[in-house]
């Protein structure tokens, strides 16, 4: 099982997630945007590769300025890091498994149930964890976990979805199946 990072944006504004992407993106590395409107998915290689949880916390905060946003990381499926913002700010946080993060700091919006939302960050493997809470906020739960790695691969097989965008060096966003389709490790999750 590798490891996954993403960020998901509630926004109507699919302009201003363009502007986030090319904000948040590391020049040489790609970063990806599944639509599923209301819902963006953003896949940031960078965050993937460097398991950089500030990196990811940062992020969802920039990310917030359009509209509630949740990030979600997975590492090696024994660690799970996600988080909620709004309005450029960090609502609530978890982290388990991360050296030097706290469990959970913040407060759930009212509009989650705390109780079942223990019982999912509690969830094995971790992937099932992470699908769970994506549910709880209306977000397709498979892309959650579905992680860059996935989409480079489909990318490098020219299999990717038709309306996934990719943002890569200077080549812009290239407009590319409705939903990434998932490897048989994530999918089980």
């Amino acid at each position: 099982m590798r490891s996954f990072t993403n960020l998901q944006v509630r926004t109507q504004d699919a302009n201003a997630v363009r502007a986030l992407a090319e904000e948040l993106r590391t020049p040489g590395l790609a970063l990806y945007v599944v639509p599923d409107p209301p819902w963006y998915g953003l896949y940031d290689e960078r965050l993937e590769a460097d398991e950089d949880v500030g990196g990811l916390w940062a992020a969802l905060e920039r990310a917030s300025r359009l509209g509630r946003a949740a990030a979600f990381a997975v590492y090696e499926d024994e660690a799970l890091c996600w988080g909620l913002a709004e309005g450029g700010r960090i609502l609530y946080r978890h982290c388990e498994g991360v050296e030097g993060e706290p469990l959970s700091d913040g407060r759930l919006p009212d509009d989650l149930d705390a109780a079942a939302v223990a019982a999912a960050q509690a969830g094995e493997p971790k992937t099932a964890a992470a699908r769970a809470l994506a549910g709880m906020l209306g977000l397709f739960p498979d892309h959650a976990v579905v992680g860059f790695g996935d989409l480079l691969e489909l990318d490098e097989a020219s299999e990717l979805p038709e309306d996934v965008w990719i943002f890569e060096d200077d080549a812009g966003p290239e407009l590319r199946l409705e939903r990434p389709v998932l490897e048989d490790e994530h999918a089980g999750g």
